[in-house]
């Protein structure tokens, strides 16, 4: 199968794509010369301030329109730039690949044109799944030779068994070696919650974006009767008879539920934006993630 087929990435959504960045906070400092400006002091194409000259400094950085006028000897400070290294964190449990929804598979185009950003503009970008193991990841890639290894990687992963959220952000900090802009895409629903894990990104240094995406069918459900459900990670049973007061419980204690995550993301000065599954990609990626300050 066609990775691009797959993953629907038409050539002009991508040419779109490719005059957008990402939106940084603060300022991180890379290896490479990526298109990102850290806070050190390096040879550039922008300036940043002066200092005075002392022996052994490099005559070719003095300012000499500022010695003419002065009579005094000063450095050119630039600043330098630098890559970003960009971490997707893609929820593969079970409750991600719902029957009937297409959670799982915007998760995948949206990494994929996420990370396909990254490279264009010359950042580092690496996608860590979510599970119970977290044992299989893309280290970091650099450079457009590198897009068809990301979405080959992408269209290999499966969703599918059970995941505990924090333990998952945890242990992802075995291949979070930087600093840099970590993306958690999921549907957030863990029994053990997910804050503590979110935490420890922070604490990795990382600036994190939290794109907690939702099926229709989850905001609103389009049952009536009994019936026995199924927990698709679990494998769990039960029997339930759903009416309309048991539907209005339910809407309730979802919006709790988001509330309670856009709460706590705010703050952590965590970027939180929930997306549907149903929602056109191009749409979230062109508008609604601008609109949300993740990219510019």
């Amino acid at each position: 199968m066609n990775i691009l087929t797959e993953l629907l990435f038409e050539k002009e959504f991508l040419k779109k794509l490719e005059n957008m960045a990402f939106l940084l906070k603060k300022a991180r400092a890379g290896r490479y010369s990526g298109l990102h400006r850290s806070t050190r002091k390096g040879q550039s194409v922008e300036f940043a301030d002066y200092r005075a000259y002392v022996a052994g400094d490099d005559f070719r950085q003095v300012d000499w329109h500022a010695y003419a006028r002065l009579d005094k000897l000063f450095i050119k400070l630039f600043m330098e730039e630098n890559d970003l290294s960009v971490h997707l964190l893609l929820d593969t449990s079970g409750s991600m690949a719902l029957e009937g929804s297409s959670k799982y598979q915007l998760a995948k185009q949206l990494a994929g044109a996420l990370g396909y950003l990254a490279l264009v503009n010359m950042e580092q970008v690496g996608v860590i799944p979510l599970n119970s193991g977290t044992n299989r990841c893309l280290p970091l890639q650099r450079g457009r030779n590198a897009i068809s290894r990301l979405w080959v990687f992408l269209s290999q992963l499966e969703a599918g068994g059970e995941t505990d959220l924090n333990v998952g952000l945890r242990q992802s900090g075995k291949y979070i070696k930087r600093p840099g802009l970590t993306i958690v895409l999921s549907d957030m629903l863990s029994s053990s919650g997910f804050e503590e894990g979110l935490k420890y990104l922070q604490h990795l240094g990382q600036q994190v974006v939290v794109l907690h995406i939702l099926a229709p069918e989850e905001r609103n459900p389009q049952l009536m009767g009994n019936f026995r459900l199924v927990d698709c990670e679990t494998g769990l049973e039960k029997e339930v008879s759903i009416t309309p007061i048991l539907l209005k419980t339910y809407k309730e204690h979802l919006e709790v539920f988001l509330h309670s995550i856009k709460e706590f993301c705010l703050s952590r000065e965590i970027t939180y934006h929930t997306v549907g599954s149903d929602d056109n990609l191009e749409d979230i990626l062109l508008r609604s993630l601008r609109g949300a300050e993740v990219l510019v």
